[in-house]
């Protein structure tokens, strides 16, 4: 019995300590990956230096792709006003409910420290401020646990203070002191602030340009605002991000390489194994650059490609109010809405790229919303053709017209929340405003129409005549946003017999 007894505990034992056996293997198995894993990126970061130090070669660069320099006229004509002609089914279909979304609520953060901000007091403005951008910064509350604060059109952003990260690079730009500067960050402790700066892009809902210009303002904050050192750690955050990026440089300047799902204007590029890498500009500066030196080979894993689209606009703050006014069927409309101010001011730095990007990024709830609740009683009870030559009334009149070379001195397209703010717009900023709000208030199908020298938009609408275009067996009525008194299915002049490309708009 006393044997059985001496078993029995024996066997307890055994069931009782071998959790712990496990629980302690499973530990030092999971020690024994960890440190494998990180011995493999040291070995990877010291082969990528190695490879810095070793292998760039010098590249021609083109100076960029060109947009259409087909000149826009410098005044526009104006139509005599038509009577709308609707037969009876189309008179009888009104709109009746127009969709006002709730505006931008202040993104909630799963993190204490970034907190709702409350909504930027109205100000009035004189007309030199309502002309240039604003670029008032506040300053970021500081809390206990902020350690570095970043202006980033005022979100209020903090990082913890890495000063290992300082770091900034020996001599001149060449192939030696790059690498030495990827053998010390790469040994720095990056990975909280690398932490950091992507839980700040979902968030802030950055794409990937907004990632790069937050990476660009980390950098220049911990580096107290040196480019060049703000380039290699934007560079080098990216590429640990998995972003296919390079560095180069020519003379004494670094350069920030990229290549891009969307075609950019006017950016200088090269091209390396049928891969278009643009010479990126962070800051909105324009670039001149006739060849420079970088490496052929990637960072492993490094392969996402960076994309322009903007199928969200950040969530920053910074609310404006502005009024327009126009006049319809001798009615005189006064309609006040609001632009966000720090969206326009991160567009500023936008590349310039092709139009279905501006087509379809929409504008801030907050201006839409507001917008809305102003045209809203106006198109409420109207047929969907009268209800578009309101709104083609509105953008043709309400805001001014000057050409890009005559308000920038270069091309420029806006997007729709740059229209609301800026004083003047051109053919294809009305046309990307007018296609959203046709889009949105309508419901309607919109799109693009690209002529030298010209964009103007069509809509599919039904039982009403004019000049169209067919696009995959559909009758899409022109609607030209510059043609001043122009109803829909009336053709500028000029183009009436001009094919035009279509520019693809997407209905959601």
């Amino acid at each position: 019995m006393k044997n059985k007894i001496l078993i029995f505990i024996a066997i307890l034992l055994v069931m009782n300590t071998a959790p712990l056996l496990a629980q302690s293997d499973y530990e030092e198995w999971l020690k024994k990956d960890q440190q494998q894993f990180d011995d493999y990126k040291t070995e990877q970061d010291r082969l990528f230096m190695q490879f810095l130090e070793d292998d760039w070669k010098q590249f021609q660069v083109f100076q960029g792709l060109k947009v259409d320099d087909t000149p826009k006229p410098t005044a526009i004509p104006k139509a005599e006003p038509q009577p709308l002609e609707q037969t009876e089914i189309e008179r009888n279909d009104t709109i009746k409910e127009l969709d006002v979304p709730e505006t931008h609520k202040s993104f909630k953060s799963p993190e204490k420290e970034l907190k709702s901000k409350p909504a930027t007091k109205p100000w009035k403005q004189t007309e030199q401020e309502e002309t240039s951008h604003i670029q008032t910064k506040k300053q970021t509350p500081k809390t206990e646990t902020l350690s570095i604060s970043v202006d980033f059109y005022e979100a209020p952003i903090s990082l913890p203070n890495e000063s290992s990260l300082q770091i900034s690079m020996n001599g001149k730009p060449n192939n030696e002191s790059i690498a030495e500067y990827w053998k010390k960050i790469s040994n720095a402790e990056f990975e909280n602030t690398l932490q950091k700066a992507e839980f700040y892009k979902r968030s802030l809902a950055l794409n990937d340009w907004g990632y790069c210009s937050l990476l660009y303002s980390i950098g220049g904050e911990i580096n107290n605002g040196d480019d060049t050192d703000a380039l290699l750690f934007t560079w080098f955050m990216l590429s640990k991000s998995g972003y296919d990026a390079k560095i180069g440089y020519s003379n004494d300047q670094v350069y920030l390489l990229l290549p891009s799902k969307d075609d950019i204007f006017g950016a200088p590029y090269f091209t390396i194994e049928n891969k278009r890498f643009y010479v990126m500009s962070l800051d909105g500066k324009e670039l001149q650059l006739g060849s420079m030196y970088t490496y052929e080979g990637d960072y492993p894993d490094a392969n996402k490609i960076v994309s322009l689209s903007l199928n969200t606009l950040p969530v920053l703050w910074g609310n404006v109010p502005k009024q327009v006014k126009f006049s319809y069927n001798g009615t005189n409309y006064t309609i006040k809405y609001t632009y966000n101010k720090n969206i326009v001011n991160f567009l500023n730095t936008y590349p310039h790229t092709s139009y279905p990007i501006y087509f379809n990024t929409p504008l801030m709830d907050q201006s839409y919303a507001s917008l809305v609740g102003q045209l809203k009683p106006i198109l409420t009870g109207k047929s969907k053709s009268e209800a578009l030559n309101i709104l083609l009334r509105f953008v043709q009149t309400a805001f001014k017209y000057k050409t890009d070379q005559q308000q920038f001195g270069k091309e420029k397209c806006l997007f729709a929340e740059e229209t609301l703010f800026y004083p003047y717009c051109d053919c294809e900023d009305r046309s990307v405003i007018f296609a959203y709000l046709v889009k949105k208030l309508l419901g309607l199908e919109v799109i693009g129409l690209d002529y030298p020298g010209h964009i103007a938009t069509a809509v599919k609408i039904d039982n009403v005549s004019g000049d169209y275009v067919m696009v995959n067996g559909k009758k899409y009525l022109i609607c030209d946003p510059t043609y001043i008194n122009a109803n829909i299915g009336m053709s500028m002049p000029r183009y009436k017999n001009v094919k035009p490309e279509i520019v693809q708009i997407s209905q959601k």
